[in-house]
């Protein structure tokens, strides 16, 4: 998926007050993920961001290319996910359900709230979710919206409106070059390329069990370019360490206001299957009746920096929200 269709809708990534926890929290003991320190947010456990990195560059190497070899095997991978968004100013909460799809190198598709809608509490209130003040969270549905790059263009469509703007993709930036520009997939980026791309580190949960006994590996990722940077400043991906699949992702944005997690179950990721082959076209969206709003082009890649070095070293303090 596009780190636009995560971001804007991914990475991905990946609200800086985040709850009114002062102290920090031990760290946790190898084996089974605590639940210390962590906000419940559905089923996944987001990690609070008062935990620092773990500074093990080996392991971090080695994360980074088993994820880069695992995932370029896959050409086509599809989904459902959960979506939370949370507003800490306002206090408020927006939740989406939908589907996702992807393929290499460089087209995917979600949707939110378009085929169904998600759980909502009758009263409105999240009341393990709460501000700064111990004020509750407001919940609400996310508005139905689809966010579709076929390659060539992506599309942002607006169920309830029935309208949509498209965003060119110069020719130059499309295919595989898609990843050096300001839409990079989760899916199929060399270890290379993130590490110029991102300051990574290896988060708390590296090594540990999630809720159904599975290893995890966690990753945190600060960016290096502007162009990533206006979206989010830290992003931290959860995978599960079998298939290097991303099971989780938590974006902050740059101003430490807005929280954005995503969750992916794994049990209902289809990858390479053969059914996909009668399946409709799920990057060509029927917008008959749809109204074209604005068509813009996508800026130019913005150049990776040459030779930056990225490695946590010890004397890095970890970032605080």
């Amino acid at each position: 998926m596009l780190k636009s269709l995560l971001a804007g809708g991914l990475l991905v990534g990946l609200p800086g007050t985040l709850s009114a926890q002062t102290q920090r929290q031990p760290r946790p003991q190898p084996g089974r993920a605590t639940t210390q320190g962590v906000q419940q947010v559905g089923t996944a456990q987001i990690s609070s961001p008062e935990e620092p990195v773990q500074v093990n560059p080996e392991e971090l190497e080695r994360v980074l290319n088993e994820w880069e070899q695992k995932t370029s095997k896959i050409e086509k991978l599809r989904g459902i996910h959960q979506r939370y968004e949370y507003d800490h100013v306002f206090n408020q909460e927006k939740r989406a359900v939908g589907s996702f799809w992807h393929e290499a190198p460089d087209k995917g598709r979600i949707d939110f709230n378009v085929d169904q809608q998600p759980e909502i509490p009758k009263d409105g209130i999240n009341p393990a979710k709460k501000g700064p003040n111990g004020q509750s969270f407001h919940v609400i549905a996310e508005a139905p919206t689809m966010w579709v790059c076929n390659g060539a263009e992506i599309l942002q469509i607006d169920i309830d409106n029935k309208s949509f703007n498209q965003i060119e993709i110069p020719v130059p930036d499309r295919g595989q070059n898609i990843m050096d520009g300001p839409l990079p997939f989760l899916f199929g980026m060399k270890a290379e390329k993130l590490k110029t791309r991102y300051q990574m580190s290896l988060g708390q949960m590296h090594g540990q069990t999630d809720n159904t006994g599975r290893p995890i590996y966690h990753l945190v990722a600060s960016p290096l370019l502007q162009s990533d940077a206006r979206n989010w400043k830290r992003a931290e991906v959860r995978l599960d360490a079998k298939y290097c699949l991303p099971i989780a992702i938590r974006l902050i944005d740059p101003g430490g206001t807005k929280e954005t997690v995503y969750v992916f179950p794994l049990r209902n990721m289809k990858a390479n299957s053969p059914w996909d082959a009668i399946m409709p076209n799920p990057f060509n969206p029927r917008l008959s009746g749809f109204k074209l709003q604005q068509v813009q082009q996508a800026p130019p890649q913005q150049a990776l920096p040459q030779q930056r070095k990225n490695v946590l070293d010890a004397n890095i303090a970890p970032q605080r929200q």
